[in-house]
């Protein structure tokens, strides 16, 4: 047999590996999908009780701007930033954390499976059904404000901040990972896992709008990649934007996701280092 075929029926092979990871974490979400709607409703509380600040701030003037936002675009953000939050989730630096204190990683060490491949591929595949579930809110929310309070809402930026929350979720990921890789030093990381996760949370806008901490703090957080996980995406769609600022902040999160690969790999093989095989 020819080299060129052996390469690529190996080639093949090793693709299909990781495509049937994807379906597993397909699969998996499929299963679990009652979770991530009742995330969803989770979210529903915190952002009623912000709607309804809002609202008595912007009682007597509706049309009066605060922070840069009229009442309509804090609203569309308080709604958008406690659904996007649920959506780019990840949940992996508690599984990633049990593999290395449990010995999960045992079998990714004899077996020719790229773990960092393996945990992109389940989350991707989790990832597809809750990315429905959103399209299908989102179509929902915008027809809600519409007609509420008249928003003017463009397809084409629909599209960009379909693609935004994506990279969104992929940035989110890697962020995720590297925090996950504290588990080779630190066994019991949960309640540092807790405090990042809240911290990048609020860097990341979800919360409140960024602009609401002043221009210091702002200058600060445009160095860090949390701000185009949520405030960037919802800035897209509130109008706040102009579209070569939405084209340079979709090369900001690409770049991103590149660096933060780098950095990811990179740890985790220092990390490995200190792993000791047990249990599992």
């Amino acid at each position: 047999m020819p080299y060129s075929i052996v390469k690529m029926v190996k080639k093949v092979k090793y693709l299909n590996k990781y495509f049937r990871m994807l379906k597993l974490g397909l699969q998996n979400a499929m299963e679990y999908r009652a979770n991530f709607l009742l995330s969803i409703v989770s979210a529903i509380f915190p952002m009623v009780i912000q709607i309804f600040m809002w609202t008595a701030i912007y009682k007597n003037n509706k049309h009066l701007t605060i922070f840069g936002y009229t009442y309509a675009q804090m609203i569309t953000y308080s709604i958008f930033a406690a659904i996007i939050s649920k959506l780019v989730a990840t949940g992996v630096e508690w599984e990633v954390a049990n593999d290395i204190r449990d010995g999960g990683l045992n079998k990714f060490i004899v077996q020719p499976i790229s773990y960092f491949l393996y945990r992109i591929c389940c989350f991707m595949g989790q990832k597809v059904v809750q990315l429905i579930i959103f399209i299908i809110l989102l179509i929902v929310i915008f027809a809600v404000i519409k007609f509420n309070f008249s928003l003017a809402i463009v397809p084409l930026k629909i599209i960009l901040f379909i693609i935004a929350i994506i990279l969104a979720m992929g940035l989110n990921l890697l962020i995720a990972f590297c925090v996950s890789i504290i588990a080779f030093w630190i066994t019991e990381a949960w309640a540092m896992f807790m405090i990042i996760n809240l911290l990048i949370n609020v860097a990341s806008g979800g919360v409140f709008p960024l602009d609401i901490f002043g221009d210091r703090v702002l200058q600060a957080v445009n160095l860090l990649p949390f701000k185009y996980i949520i405030y960037f995406p919802i800035s897209i769609i509130n109008g706040k934007i102009g579209y070569s600022e939405i084209i340079y902040g979709v090369v900001i999160q690409i770049g991103w996701i590149i660096l933060l690969t780098i950095i990811a790999r990179s740890v985790w093989s220092i990390g490995m280092k200190r792993y000791v095989a047990v249990g599992g």
